[in-house]
């Protein structure tokens, strides 16, 4: 496109005017949140002793700063297009002048060529009558037509001048805005893109502010990949550093930490290295936002008529879950999220109270069986945390647990919500597949890495370690000690089965714990990891139970009701049941008779 073409006086100046009109009530509106802000963290400094109201007053005091970062950028936004609108304005006008000036020459010019015509026509016609005459007026017709020339050049580079200095105008605009809404961040933002290993990447963080780093992990979808690549040990370090020589807040946290915290708590929730209670307080945020995500949909089912049984289930499973993310997202929190991803069915409670110094003295790990899913943590009835919490209650020590479901297990489905399964055949057949089994390994070992990283204290000795796996979870269990994980004891709840390349450690203790049950019946064929079970492993300690159904049995019993019983006792073993409690009781003295701690 040649110069000429472009219109250097395009746009609304009226409307770029009213944009900064905008600007500044929007400047006046956060003025006003700023203050309302300041009045309630006044109260709340005076009147709120609770912890909750320490954490609001934390959090609120990074807030009134990005109030005023937002007041000042508004402000300038403001600036910037009312000098904008008015260098439009003004560039519209000589454009228009330009336009005016340009028709006005080529119009004389026109007619100059049509008198030069004519006058060629004359002399055509009668050559030798008045020659000198015609000359004086084709002469006066050339000069002419070269002076209108002339000036349609003129004009010409004076809209050429325009386009320049509406580019210019454009690129101050542009500059302003973003000088006003980023200050430094855009350079943060380079450095930080230009990062070629995840730890200099979690080093250029420092120093950026909550919406800075919301801005820059929104717009660089592939930053947080390369920071979970970072090793459990460099995240902990780079965490630390984070506080050093620096004021805390009254949770603990420096600025820098608690701007993460707030600004990503998807990453830092779930980034192996980060300790145990900032985790649970960044999932504390996630957990929030996940709670007004399902109303929006529950509200969006309401609006239906709700005859639809399947409609009315959608909702009260909503609610189910909405009941356990607001304890989790309590201040206190009642319910501590160490991993949180509900788009990749990824799921670790905590149960107990991490120290605030130092570390427990024991750390249970329980992973469920095959089917498990994330809904089963906030189900009605018996749940996946009674057996540990029994543990926990009955061990007389300072333990914490982790009841963990990091991704699909066996039998999951593609989708978290509504929740779906592939059937038996399908989840026996992940149950019963090495591969799997290895996969899901890998994840628990990198668990268990960033725990003990997460988790150290400097001066403490590391807790003893207890993985203890119901079912298939006992395989993933052995599987992440192929996979460099390190137990001081497993314990076998009904356990499936182990990978063809696993033996055990000498430095572990194994215990298989069982009552006769309907995958024991299975695992007699062969067909279940080809007899690698733990009741026929020599690495485990046998402990064989009856259960209450086994006693009721007859000889003459009907074969439905002994499947019933074989059945219940597969789920019975890993439950806090009275029935269960000569199980809870000699896990108890296996644990005691190797950690007399």
């Amino acid at each position: 496109m040649s110069v000429d073409e472009v219109d250097p006086g395009k746009g609304d100046p009226a409307g770029i005017a009213r944009l900064a009109r905008v600007r500044r009530e929007k400047h006046d509106d956060l003025g006003l949140g700023r203050h309302r802000l300041e009045s309630c963290l006044r109260w709340a400094a005076t009147e709120w002793r609770a912890e909750a109201g320490s954490a609001f007053c934390d959090s609120g005091e990074l807030l009134v700063a990005e109030f005023a970062a937002l007041m000042d950028a508004v402000e300038l936004h403001g600036v910037v297009l009312e000098a904008y609108g008015l260098e439009v304005g003004d560039i519209a006008s000589v454009q228009r002048l330009l336009e005016r000036r340009r028709v006005e020459v080529a119009t004389a010019l026109r007619r100059t060529s049509d008198s030069l015509l004519v006058l060629e026509a004359e002399e055509a016609a009668s050559p030798l009558s008045g020659s000198d005459l015609r000359d004086v007026e084709r002469q006066a017709l050339r000069r002419g037509e070269q002076a209108d020339h002339d000036e349609l050049a003129g004009v010409g580079r004076r809209w050429a001048e325009l386009v320049e200095r509406r580019d210019a105008a454009d690129s101050a605009c542009i500059e302003g805005l973003y000088a006003a809404a980023a200050g430094d961040f855009l350079a943060a933002a380079v450095e930080v893109r230009e990062s070629t290993t995840p730890e200099e990447a979690l080093r250029r963080l420092d120093g950026l502010s909550v919406v800075e780093l919301a801005l820059l992990f929104g717009e660089n979808a592939l930053l947080a990949v390369l920071i979970a690549q970072a090793s459990p040990e460099a995240v902990r370090e780079w965490w630390d550093s984070l506080a050093r020589v620096r004021p805390l807040q009254g949770d603990g946290l420096s600025a820098a930490q608690q701007a993460l915290v707030l600004a990503v708590p998807w990453l830092i929730g779930n980034l192996d290295g980060v300790p145990p209670l900032v985790r649970i307080k960044a999932n504390a945020v996630t957990a929030a936002g996940q709670v007004a995500e399902n109303q929006h949909v529950i509200d969006d089912i309401a609006r239906h008529p709700l005859h639809d049984p399947q409609a009315r289930e959608l909702i009260a499973e909503l609610e189910r879950e909405n009941a356990y993310l607001r304890d989790a997202a309590a201040v206190p929190p009642r319910v501590q999220l160490y991993t949180y991803d509900r788009a990749r069915d990824r799921i670790v409670e905590m149960l107990g109270e991490w120290p605030g110094v130092g570390v427990p003295e024991r750390v249970y790990t329980y992973v469920p069986g095959t089917s498990a899913q994330m809904k089963d943590f906030w189900k009605t009835g018996a749940g996946l945390q009674d057996f540990t919490r029994r543990l926990m209650q009955d061990d007389g020590m300072d333990s914490v647990a982790f009841v963990y479901k990091d991704g699909r297990f066996p039998g999951g489905g593609d989708q978290v919500f509504p929740a779906e399964g592939k059937g038996l055949v399908a989840a026996l057949a992940q149950a019963n597949s090495s591969p799997f089994a290895r996969e899901a390994g890998e994840r628990l070992a990198a668990f268990r890495a960033g725990l003990d990283a997460g988790g150290s204290a400097p001066g403490s000795p590391p807790p003893r370690t207890i993985g203890i796996g119901h079912s298939w979870g006992t395989s993933n269990i052995v599987a992440s000690e192929v996979a460099g994980a390190h137990w001081d004891h497993v314990v076998s709840l009904a356990g499936a089965g182990a990978v063809p390349e696993w033996s055990g450690s000498p430095d572990t203790e194994y215990d298989s714990l069982r009552y006769d049950d309907a995958l024991g019946v299975v695992q007699a064929t062969g067909i279940v990891y080809r007899h690698r079970n733990p009741q026929y492993l020599s690495e485990f300690e046998q402990h064989e139970y009856e259960s209450d159904a086994d006693r009721a049995m007859g000889w003459d019993s009907p074969a439905w009701l002994r499947a019933a019983a074989l059945l219940t006792n597969h789920a019975l073993i890993a439950t806090d049941s009275r029935q269960n409690d000569q199980v809870i009781r000699d896990v108890l003295k296996e644990l005691r008779e190797v950690d007399p701690r």
